[in-house]
């Protein structure tokens, strides 16, 4: 019976293969003041990292029915989540990297099919 042993790995190798693959031109324009107003939002304490609620436009939400109020619920706490990562990216360095790029468009891909539906319902 073989056992398989657990190899190292060499460290810089681990390192290399831990960090996020840079983009090479910076993130679309879109995307960069998106980013920029996310951070901004986050570093004056208007978005808290750990309240979805935060996020949410209250003159326009309220007005909404009860099954769009459920979708803009389960969405803001999704957003939120993305949001942490960005920060999380952000924090260490990593601000401009393929897995900034796209948890930054997968929010505003996001915010954006709500808000067809009702209206500016996020404050980003």
């Amino acid at each position: 019976m073989d056992t398989q042993t657990n190899n190292q790995i060499d460290p810089e190798t681990q390192k290399t293969l831990n960090t996020p693959l840079a983009i090479p031109n910076g993130h679309d324009p879109k995307d960069e003041e998106f980013l920029n107003t996310v951070l901004d939002l986050i570093s004056t304490g208007k978005i808290n990292l750990y309240k979805p609620d935060t996020l949410i436009n209250h003159g326009i939400y309220d007005q909404l029915s009860v099954d769009k109020k459920g979708k803009v619920d389960v969405e803001a706490f999704n957003i939120l989540s993305k949001i942490r990562d960005i920060k999380g990216l952000t924090d260490a360095g990593f601000r401009d990297t393929f897995q900034m790029q796209n948890l930054v468009h997968s929010v505003r891909d996001i915010k954006e099919r709500l808000e067809i539906e009702g209206g500016d319902v996020f404050i980003i």
